[in-house]
């Protein structure tokens, strides 16, 4: 984890660069499908949505969650991506659903920095690293 300065700019122009961004989402997607067949299954996709932690965490601090209530969470989550509604994800319903996440959060976040602490291979933290190397070249 790193703690890193972003606004809503710096997600939406790294969604804007497509080379960028598709390059990432296929990255992840290839990591995430385990068995290469180019659909996440429920079990493939459920690692990506462990990680987002939803409702483990209040401000930071981990606390018990009701099973139950996370795997509702968890399954509704997936249906979001999933959107022909076959019981797997494909990379374009990766990529659309995961763009349609990122457009949010920059919505929600506005274009004041905000100081965040992000995991390491989270698509927030490849949008700050692809931020920096644009202010670097």
């Amino acid at each position: 984890m790193s703690v890193e300065i972003l606004d809503g700019a710096t997600i939406v122009n790294f969604l804007e660069d497509e080379e960028a961004f598709n390059a990432q989402i296929c990255d992840r997607f290839a990591h995430l499908d385990s068995d290469h067949d180019g659909r996440l299954s429920y079990g493939e996709m459920l690692k990506e949505l462990k990680c987002l932690r939803l409702l483990e965490t209040h401000f930071g601090v981990d606390v018990e969650t009701d099973p139950d209530e996370l795997a509702l969470v968890y399954g509704s989550l997936f249906v979001q991506f999933d959107h022909d509604l076959n019981g797997t994800v494909d990379l374009e319903e990766f990529k659309s659903e995961t763009k349609q996440m990122m457009l949010a959060m920059a919505s929600g976040m506005g274009f004041l920095p905000v100081q965040m602490v992000l995991e390491e291979d989270s698509f927030l933290k490849k949008a700050v690293e692809w931020e920096s190397a644009k202010l670097v070249a």
